[in-house]
């Protein structure tokens, strides 16, 4: 059940009576209730119109597996939700991945309207403080052109953010208050629901050969000369799109056959255009909280 919060059934009440596409941006703070708002917003405008769920949040992502960005869409009838569209950021935080972050979500709400979405909600990463947080939230907001900026804070933390758009004609700003029922996790606690989320996704994974030779490479491409310390990286398979096929850990690269060993779900490999290598590394028999790992 959804705590409903203050100001979200009059949010819900103005979205059917768009005359054009609305596109939410609900941005806060980390722990400030964003994806509850957003699950509330897409259950009520999903009874009215084909609406579109798109997840930012690498860290705590709801969609794929972490390091991932998600959309999906509710057809707007009891039919259940497609499968998500994923794009590998390639990272949990944003941090040295702005232009991934930036590039994927703008690539997701142009597929939500590509397929029709009348209403598409947006949940937001959670960095916010500070220059680099409110940049980074400006660039975003800038880039996605949002119809609404609903605002989530507890006092007026938000302001400075908010000021960038307080006089833009196209963009309507909501501030709502942090409902008390918003619970915060630990660093520990958001931790464990990554590894959960990475355990239940590489549950049915099996070796997997995919061949390198005419494939676009991206992200922190090794070496090929010598490639040292590639063996638990995490890659993404990417479809002509650059939407995500399957995620894989790196067994073990060779670069004179040009072909690499992973670790992944079943896919087709026939089906691959690119390969994306991220900047974290997975040993998923790890003792608990130290499955991820970075290396220079």
């Amino acid at each position: 059940m959804i705590s409903i919060g203050e100001g979200w059934d009059d949010l819900v009440a103005a979205l059917p009576g768009a005359d054009t596409p609305e596109r939410v941006y609900v941005v806060g703070s980390t722990d400030s209730g964003k994806t509850t708002l957003c699950r509330y917003l897409v259950d009520e405008a999903a009874t009215r119109m084909r609406t579109a769920y798109v997840d930012c949040d690498t860290g705590q992502s709801r969609l794929g597996p972490p390091t991932t960005e998600g959309m999906v869409l509710y057809p707007g009838t009891p039919e259940p939700p497609g499968r998500p569209y994923l794009r590998f950021v390639g990272s949990t935080s944003p941090g040295g991945h702005f232009v991934q972050m930036l590039t994927g979500a703008k690539r997701l709400v142009e597929k939500a309207a590509e397929l029709g979405a009348g209403a598409t909600i947006i949940d937001s990463p959670g960095l916010v403080s500070g220059g680099v947080g409110i940049e980074f939230q400006v660039q975003m907001i800038d880039l996605l052109r949002p119809t609404r900026v609903v605002a989530l804070q507890r006092g007026r933390e938000l302001e400075r953010l908010l000021a960038n758009f307080a006089r833009h004609p196209g963009i309507a700003v909501h501030r709502i208050p942090v409902s008390p029922a918003a619970v915060a996790r630990t660093a520990t606690g958001r931790r464990r629901y990554r590894e959960e989320r990475f355990a239940s996704y590489f549950a049915d994974a099996r070796s997997q050969e995919v061949l390198l030779r005419g494939l676009g490479l991206q992200g922190r491409v090794p070496d090929m000369r010598n490639p040292r310390g590639v063996a638990g990286r995490l890659v993404s398979l990417n479809d002509p799109e650059n939407f995500v096929l399957a995620l894989g850990i790196v067994e073990e690269l060779h670069p004179r056959e040009r072909r690499v060993e992973v670790f992944a779900p079943p896919f087709d490999p026939a089906a691959v255009a690119s390969v994306r290598f991220g900047s974290i590394y997975l040993d998923l028999g790890a003792v608990p909280g130290s499955m991820e790992s970075c290396r220079p």
